[in-house]
């Protein structure tokens, strides 16, 4: 990740006034792109580094990168063309299905996946490529005398210093005059840290907390001390104090010119939401403003509600026993870009199959107008189907699933591809429940970024595509990516077992109390399409609770047999019921990945053998059927007006980290997976999917 020299352009000197059209340059930071070794003192642009994924999951663009001096924003695509074009290109992620579903997210001018801009340089070398971020909040606090201003502006209260190449973690703002709290000590340096206070709203803005305005008691219009007119700058004399009280943390602002102060508690609470300033429709990732008409939220740098992002991911897997074109195009991405040109028309597809064979790539047995129609896919020059509609989940993931069910129609694609299942025969003990177990020796996933919302999460299901911050100041015409690598054990469950068990439950009055709360949870939500939305038809089946829940169980007993690290593995759960169009589906993959485009060393698949996993899948029920927190956790349901969206499961029990779980740790209960301790049937009307399985 790397910090640019060019800086938002919405800033302003007092974090509080109205944006300038033009970058404003900060002196003393070398533009990482120019590198100009006249300037001193010589800062380095990069302030630190980030994993490819997380720049799609927890510090992509628009969010708040925590850093360990100072707090980073990832910019907005306009800002990573400059990087790409230094790099010469960028490097693409090719998958015409997650194109597609991109697409119909955010429209059909998006053409390309591009991979994050990364520099390789040696040992010794300092990167001067990454990904653009900007100083976000610009309001700091002195450590040694409290004192609250941007570090931009008029004043020049703090220096921005990152002089050690190889030591971008010291990257850090100063106050180099420092004379302490009291005002007498003699002048030192003292670190800076970022004003933990901003302002949110539901329509994706975010904006440096006001704090002239606030302490002056403004409410839009002069925010400027009326007390002290002399003062050209009031906002190089505020002072933020913290201390603790018996009823917590007591922040004030305090304005040194005039001597007025209030306190940030003012703001908590209902009351405190009628005093938030008006929202100005910022997008400091994009530097750009805009109307808004919504209400804010007082926001703590760093929290979870601040930034929630929305990604589209997709295993690549074939979707027939003939590979189509759509198969042949990925394969293609391993042919030079200028050897694809050569085929210019169909008639020249043999001779292209006879050079591409030196190359390791066997197309012998594709006809040539597969290979013809892949080419053009490759290159891009297919014909757009049109659809602007978002993807429902089941739509995704039907393809994966009706692949994975097969694994021996597909043993002819290991051939050159990054996808290679085999079936593996069930245990004995398994094969009342357990339709189908397959190890899956090489996959790989693409993951797609297509924005962000604020104070709520985006939901897949019927959210509406606007809720959504724009990723560019125009319609993006790229949108960034990854690829992961990696292995994986995939479980169907029998439908024989799951139909029926299931329309028990539909009727169960444990089921009626997770409608209910999954109803009062909907509602509540600060969403506004959640007002819209039919709660029901969000609310996980049955079967998708059960698969979900045992998911959870296997995994956790895979980080103690195979030794991997619960957090580095990873759930794709397959369930839903009969419709018109899809076959009814219950079952998972659990898989590990790497970015490193050789993935992983085959640990995983190893828990596929036949004892493996009788021992695994038995072992997991065993531990599931109790909890150190029970009866707390075997009891609960949630009744009144509780809300929460799982039942009898808890961390000690069935929770995974955010890495591993495909829906937050929602709809997970344990009673649908085995009948827990007591007569659970008698009084919630449910039995366990698998108790047959620990008999």
């Amino acid at each position: 990740m790397t910090e640019t020299a060019a800086t938002d352009p919405s800033a302003d000197t007092s974090g509080e006034t109205g944006a300038s059209a033009a970058y404003v340059a900060t002196a003393d930071i070398v533009d990482p792109f120019e590198h100009q070794d006249a300037v001193k003192p010589k800062n380095f642009g990069r302030v630190g580094s980030v994993r490819p994924t997380a720049l799609l999951y927890t510090a992509g663009i628009g969010a708040s990168v925590d850093l360990p001096h100072i707090a980073v924003m990832p910019q907005g695509l306009d800002a990573w063309e400059r990087a790409y074009a230094q790099m010469g290109g960028a490097l693409q992620v090719f998958e015409p299905r997650l194109i597609e579903a991109v697409k119909a997210q955010l429209g059909r001018q998006v053409r390309e996946l591009r991979r994050p801009p990364r520099q390789e340089v040696g040992p010794r070398e300092v990167p001067r490529l990454g990904v653009p971020a900007t100083a976000f909040p610009r309001w700091l606090r002195c450590t040694g005398c409290d004192r609250l201003a941007p570090f931009e502006g008029e004043g020049g209260v703090f220096t921005f210093l990152n002089t050690i190449g190889m030591r971008p973690d010291q990257a850090r703002f100063v106050h180099k005059q420092c004379k302490g709290r009291n005002g007498k000590g003699k002048p030192r340096e003292s670190v800076a840290v970022p004003a933990r206070y901003l302002v949110a709203c539901l329509n994706g803005h975010l904006d440096e907390f006001p704090y002239t305005a606030f302490v002056h008691g403004s409410h839009g219009g002069t925010w400027t001390c009326e007390k002290a007119p002399g003062v050209t700058n009031p906002a190089t004399r505020l002072r933020m104090l913290e201390w603790r009280s018996n009823i917590g943390p007591e922040v004030r602002v305090t304005c040194v010119a005039c001597g007025l102060t209030r306190s940030m508690r003012e703001l908590t609470g209902t009351a405190g939401a009628e005093r938030m300033p008006h929202c100005r429709g910022r997008h400091p990732h994009l530097g750009t403003f805009e109307k808004c008409t919504a209400e804010t939220k007082l926001m703590l740098l760093g929290a979870a509600n601040q930034w929630f992002p929305a990604t589209i991911s997709l295993l690549v897997v074939p979707e027939s026993k003939e590979l189509k074109a759509v198969d042949v195009a990925v394969r293609l991405q391993s042919v030079s870009a200028e050897l694809r040109a050569m085929a210019t028309t169909e008639a020249v597809v043999p001779m292209f199959k006879k050079f591409v064979l030196k190359d390791g790539l066997d197309l012998s047995d594709v006809p040539d107008e597969t290979v013809w129609e892949a080419l053009q896919l490759a290159a891009g020059g297919a014909e757009d189907h049109g659809r602007t509609t978002p993807y429902s989940p089941i739509e995704l993931r039907a393809p994966e699933w009706r692949t994975l069910i097969r694994p021996a129609d597909f043993a002819k694609h290991a051939r050159e591809s990054d996808f290679r299942i085999r079936d593996v025969e069930v245990p004995s003990k398994l094969l009342p429940a357990i339709e189908t177990i397959a190890a899956v020796d090489r996959l790989k996933k693409v993951n797609a970024f297509v924005g962000f919302t604020r104070v709520d999460a985006f939901d897949r299901i019927g959210d509406a595509p606007e809720r959504l911050a724009p990723l560019a100041r125009k319609q993006p015409r790229w949108v960034p990516a990854t690829e992961d690598h990696g292995e994986g054990v995939f479980v169907r469950l029998r439908e024989d077992l799951v139909d029926p068990w299931e329309d028990a439950v539909l009727d169960s009055a444990l089921w009626k109390a997770h409608q209910e709360a999954h109803r009062r949870n909907v509602r509540r939500r600060t969403s506004t399409s959640a007002a819209i939305a039919d709660p029901d038809s969000r609310l996980e089946p049955p079967r998708y609770w059960a698969a979900h829940t045992l998911a959870h169980l296997v995994i956790r007993q895979m980080a103690l047999d195979a030794g991997y690290g619960s957090a580095s593995l990873s759930e794709r759960v397959y369930a839903w019921r009969r419709t018109d169009d899809y076959e009814p589906a219950a079952g998972f993959l659990i898989s590990t990945t790497s970015p490193d485009s050789d993935g992983t060393l085959g640990g995983l698949v190893e828990q596929s053998a036949r004892k493996a996993m009788e021992r695994l899948v038995t072992r997991a029920l065993t531990k599931a059927a109790r909890c150190s927190s029970d009866p707390v956790c075997s009891h609960r349901v949630p009744r009144g007006q509780e809300d929460f969206l799982h039942g009898a499961a808890c961390h000690f029990c069935t929770f995974l980290s955010e890495t591993s779980c495909d829906n937050a740790n929602r709809f997970l209960d344990r009673r649908l997976v085995l009948t827990l301790f007591g007569d659970q049937a008698g009084t919630l009307g449910v039995n366990g999917l698998l108790d047959g399985l620990t008999t």
